[in-house]
């Protein structure tokens, strides 16, 4: 379980799961951002867990002077074969492989943006708080940090235990649960005619994510003179409500 985030997030399956489902929910979460800070297009963002890149390609799009990073060898090469093809003239972009626990560029950033759910992968509390340290060492003065995380009262109430996806002859498997506050997923990539057989062995790969809650994201952020200004729920703005919306949204400033 150690390196399930390796293994999961550099392979083609997970790349072709997620590649075009949330090009909507990307450009609909960058206006939300650039609505509510007050900063100029021309200001250095840090896009902290890029994967392969989407995110940062749309905020370079709009002017941007853009720094991902990732743990991930094969998804910064899927970033950036994306900046590559991409056509547009004039973007300013780079592409790092860093991992989350362990990063500090001196005070450089205007915006830092930790989004899409890339956070609670590690058992130990202190490795996934050690992001919001490394935020404050790496924004300026008055910056800007936008936190992207699940509403964990939500996923425990509407967890849903199975989903499919079909991807060419393959189908795609997850199955999830929650134990000791984490949200598992079992994940199996199975031939379509050897379905039943696929299920009844160990998956092929798995995720995890722990379930903090807003108070705790509240007081850890609170430790590193990052202060909440804005709470929503949703990529279109509607408030965040403990129970029933599906994401945390958190928009905070260094102080």
């Amino acid at each position: 379980m150690n390196d399930w985030f390796e293994k999961w997030f550099s392979s083609e399956y997970y790349f072709e799961l997620y590649k075009h489902r949330e090009e909507k929910d990307t450009r609909t979460l960058v206006n939300l951002i650039q609505r509510n800070i007050d900063c100029s297009n021309k200001s250095t963002l840090l896009d902290i867990c890029c994967g392969a890149g989407r995110h940062s390609l749309e905020f370079a799009r709009r002017g941007y002077d853009v720094t991902g990073f990732d743990i991930s060898p094969f998804m910064i090469s899927k970033a950036k074969l994306a900046l590559k093809s991409n056509k547009e003239i004039g973007l300013k972009i780079k592409f790092l492989i860093m991992d989350m626990r362990n990063f500090n560029f001196d005070n450089s950033f205007d915006i830092a943006v930790n989004i899409f759910s890339s956070f609670g992968y590690f058992t130990d509390d202190d490795e996934n708080f050690s992001l919001f340290q490394n935020v404050k060492s790496s924004l300026k003065k008055n910056g800007y940090f936008i936190f992207d995380f699940l509403n964990r009262y939500y996923v425990i109430k509407y967890l849903v235990p199975i989903t499919k996806t079909t991807l060419g002859d393959k189908i795609i498997l997850q199955k999830r649960r929650i134990e000791n506050n984490f949200v598992f997923k079992d994940i199996y990539i199975c031939k379509k005619y050897q379905f039943k057989e696929c299920v009844r062995r160990k998956p092929d790969f798995m995720e995890r994510i722990k379930l903090y809650g807003f108070t705790e994201i509240r007081n850890e952020l609170r430790k590193n003179n990052l202060e909440i200004i804005e709470i929503f729920g949703d990529y279109y703005g509607n408030k965040y409500n403990e129970l029933n919306s599906k994401r945390l949204i958190i928009f905070a400033k260094k102080v």
